[in-house]
């Protein structure tokens, strides 16, 4: 492992600051940061530039290649890839290219099955979601007045999940429930902190690892929904309370009626995801 080489860690946003949803990679970029200074590199984070002396390390390809630069970047790079393409076939597609001519990285192994199916340059390589200390940002010893919070896109379905949860009992009484949209960073950390459940919901079949695994880095209880055909990790599997739509509201209600179940819970996820370490995963990368 050659610690000498530099590491730029970038990101693309044409809008930023002033669009925040490419936010939603921050933790995962903050994640790696640690980790090369850890490991005993030198490592920057850039928006919007490389570093043509370094080892770039890109969080997604798919707005280089909507600004006409995805053929500028130097032939060492590594993409890494963020987006779902579980089962797709990426033949003939821009990810084709991508793959033929740099090295790819990504979070999901379907994602990573789907990449080798392309006979990549270099076959792409499963970057496990993992645990640096940087990640436990979220305020401690707040209060909790918070029951159950929800925060990304309110879809129809999600939306009537929640608004169940958030159901009158006959004797009128609930659980006080937030959902909030396109909300980040600090902001957010501050109710995840009020927080004493949050409810996770995934698109498709791949597991929203990103986001939990930074509740689970922050001790917090989370509520997964789960459908047929989920992609869970064995690991995460056993460790998170995984329950279908109809029973979230059930499960959220027990967790918040139940001081001690909720912190062993949270607890457990936390013990979980810290056996995860980020730098574990930068050293196969690099192998």
């Amino acid at each position: 492992m050659n610690t000498a080489m530099k590491i730029c860690l970038v990101q693309y946003n044409p809008f930023h600051p002033k669009v925040g949803i490419l936010d939603a990679y921050n933790e995962v970029v903050e994640s790696y940061h640690w980790g090369f200074l850890a490991l005993g590199y030198q490592a920057e984070r850039r928006i919007n530039h490389f570093d043509p002396e370094a080892l770039n390390l890109v969080f997604g390809f798919q707005i280089p290649l909507q600004l006409g630069l995805i053929n500028s970047f130097p032939d060492n790079t590594i993409f890494f890839n963020m987006e779902r393409y579980a089962h797709r076939d990426l033949a003939g597609t821009a990810a084709e290219h991508v793959a033929r001519k740099y090295r790819i990285w990504d979070y999901s192994a379907s994602n990573v099955a789907a990449w080798n199916a392309l006979n990549p340059r270099v076959p792409a390589y499963h970057a496990l979601t993992a645990y640096a200390p940087n990640l436990e940002k979220v305020p401690k010893g707040v209060a909790q007045d918070i029951d159950v919070l929800y925060y990304g896109n309110i879809t129809p379905d999600r939306f009537e999940a929640l608004h169940q949860v958030a159901g009158l009992r006959p004797d009128l009484t609930g659980l006080s429930v937030m959902t909030v949209c396109n909300v980040w960073g600090k902001q957010r950390d501050e109710l995840i902190a009020r927080s004493k459940v949050v409810v996770n919901f995934s698109r498709g079949t791949i597991f929203e690892i990103v986001r939990v695994s930074y509740l689970m880095a922050n001790c917090k209880a989370v509520v997964c929904d789960y459908s047929d055909g989920l992609e869970i990790e064995p690991d995460l599997r056993a460790a998170l309370n995984f329950v279908k739509t109809a029973e979230i509201r059930a499960a959220c209600e027990a967790l918040v009626a139940d001081d001690a179940a909720r912190e062993g819970y949270a607890r457990q996820g936390y013990d979980l995801i810290r056996q995860r370490d980020i730098r574990d995963v930068i050293q196969r990368g690099l192998s």
